[in-house]
């Protein structure tokens, strides 16, 4: 393979455990939604709580007073227990990068602490938050970003309609574009898984084997133009004529190997010494591969199956609420991924690659129709409620990214399938069936994963736990009602919308309205008799009028001396004159 070079497997048991320092640091740690939930809550539950630190045990609920820092002014920040560095750096006494300094002391003293760390895959495992730091080199190479040919060679009945394809249909399958769509899509590698009888020196079925080899060399040259690496799988029984036989056409086609099992070892490094190969193991063997290989061998990788749709926990569900709940569960176990990844670079000196189990699927409905082994659980009622909504568009986004995140730690990854033989063109990126959730070129095109070619590396991807909304899904809560009214010696009456009163208030008086009279609308009537010809003007009118008023009112008041005077007035008295002073 031209991307991989030598690695040396330099095993050291000198590791530490501290932050992953391209993910939590000083810019980011304000991003950090709740640093109890991420850090304390893993920390806090290993070992139950205690470390051990220069021949003293130490806790969440006492840390040693090494781990408080000098404040700027020189004086020490108090930190009592593990809440107390959330507390302190919320309330300004501690900075963002004390903060970081004090949670690795305390991851490192927890990792050292656990025992058997040197063992578990997991012992440094914090959401994916930490990072395993060790002096083992890791390979000289680009990150392995595939993508797996499902159903062309052998059977994958969920990628190809349900039925396994005629030579026909293999031979128009894949087109020398696919090849050109992955490269632009920042993909550098196919597995091409094929079935190792095709190796085989059987009369029988020589020509169809051939007919086979004679595809796979196409596939192979198109893959090639592309700029696209190509890891042969072996599918089937162990057999070292076969193997070594299949080692050859590697060598001869610049192909890596993934072998059936590790039993074929050494049937095909006997081949070529500097040929990739990969061995399948899983998280029970992760342990002890180093056992299995030489030491020196420089290039042999671990090839780990991260399939989380394997057991009743992972896929039972029977609820909409159970659908939402078991993909906010693989969220959350998305982000662990990457702690068996470092863990077998640095105790076992052998990277590895996640060959399977990387989709966007959280069951198994692509074998419902496929395959007797399916236990029907409930979980692949509901799918349609999936299609068109905006929660489970968002959660398999996150899901995607924190996978990606994850197993970029390691070697790198293989996606489920870049297609589906059934695929409508029409209907690409519209995720309306199980099984596009297993193809990359559907995925992609729903946006759920980035284009890789545009650096979109997801590095903050596990910084924060995933939103725990499955309860409510898309719908949302009604708006909480403001206070009720204040009903004075009653109280709110929220059936009738009013208030309510064991004895009524006296009614509020309201000011009668004055009647309003309606004003005319007819013109007044007019005299034509009374018109005269002569026009006076209203100065003069009002000169004749007070004229004859003055003259009324003279003779009246003549009138009324004359009446009194004469019939009050008695005789013999004189008039008293009128004297002026």
């Amino acid at each position: 393979m031209k991307h991989f070079h030598s690695i040396d497997h330099h095993r050291t048991t000198t590791t530490s455990c501290r932050l992953d320092p391209t993910v939590v640091n000083a810019d980011t740690l304000p991003q950090l939604h709740d640093m109890g939930l991420s850090f304390f809550a893993t920390l806090c539950g290993r070992n139950r709580g205690a470390f051990v630190l220069q021949n003293h045990t130490w806790g969440c609920t006492a840390l040693p007073p090494q781990f408080a820092p000098e404040s700027g002014g020189g004086d020490v920040v108090w930190l009592p227990d593990a809440n107390a560095i959330q507390t302190q750096y919320q309330g300004g006494n501690l900075t963002a990068q004390e903060t970081v300094n004090v949670l690795n002391l305390m991851i490192e003293a927890v990792y050292q602490s656990t025992p058997n760390h040197e063992a578990d895959p997991f012992a440094c495992e914090l959401g994916g938050l930490a990072q395993l730091q060790c002096q083992t080199t890791k390979p000289s190479t680009t990150t392995v970003r595939s993508v797996t040919l499902a159903g062309l060679f052998t059977e994958a009945l969920w990628a190809t309609g349900g039925t396994p394809l005629t030579p026909k249909q293999q031979h128009h399958f894949y087109t020398a574009q696919d090849f050109h769509d992955m490269h632009q899509h920042g993909l550098n590698t196919v597995q091409i898984p094929f079935p190792l009888t095709a190796f085989l020196n059987d009369d029988n079925n020589s020509q169809t084997d051939d007919e086979l080899l004679d595809l796979l060399s196409k596939i192979r040259q198109m893959a090639d133009d592309a700029q696209l690496q190509a890891i042969l799988v072996l599918e089937g029984n162990d057999n070292d004529d076969a193997v070594t036989a299949a080692a050859q056409f590697c060598v001869q086609h610049d192909m890596s190997l993934m072998l059936p099992s590790v039993q074929s070892f050494h049937a095909a490094r006997a081949v070529d010494s500097t040929l990739p190969l990969y061995v399948p193991i899983n998280l029970s063997t992760i342990q002890h591969m180093k056992e299995l290989f030489p030491a020196n061998d420089s290039y042999v990788f671990g090839a780990l199956s991260m399939d989380h749709t394997s057991t009743v926990a992972d896929i039972a569900s029977s609820t909409s609420v159970d659908d939402r709940m078991k993909l906010f569960y693989h969220e959350s176990m998305a982000c662990l991924g990457r702690s068996p990844l470092e863990y077998a670079t640095c105790f076992q000196g052998i990277p590895v690659l996640v060959s399977s189990g990387f989709d966007a699927a959280v069951d198994n409905c692509v074998l419902r129709d496929t395959t007797s082994k399916f236990v029907d659980y409930g979980q692949c009622d509901r799918f349609e409620e999936t299609i068109h909504s905006d929660w489970w568009y968002r959660h398999r986004q996150s899901f995607v990214a924190r996978q990606l995140f994850s197993y970029e730690k390691g070697l790198g990854w293989s996606f489920a399938a870049w297609k589906l033989y059934t695929d409508d063109d029409n209907t690409i990126g519209v995720l309306d069936s199980w099984a596009k959730l297993l193809s990359f070129r559907d995925v992609a095109a729903a946006g759920l994963m980035p284009n890789l070619r545009d650096h979109m590396d997801p590095l903050l991807a596990c910084l924060n736990p995933p939103i725990a909304d499955f309860i409510l899904g898309d719908d949302t809560l009604a708006p909480t009602p403001g206070p009720p009214p204040d009903c004075g010696n009653g109280w709110w009456n929220a059936s009738i919308q009013d208030c309510t009163y064991w004895i009524p208030p006296a009614p509020t008086a309201v000011p009668t309205r004055a009647p309003i009279t309606a004003m005319p609308t007819l013109p007044c009537p007019t005299c034509p008799s009374c018109t005269s010809t002569t026009t006076f003007n209203s100065s003069s009118m009002d000169t004749t009028v007070g004229v004859a008023g003055f003259l009324l009112g003279v003779v009246v008041m003549a009138i009324y001396q004359c009446v009194t005077r004469s019939r009050h007035r008695r005789g013999g008295y004189d008039e008293i004159p009128t004297m002026t002073v």
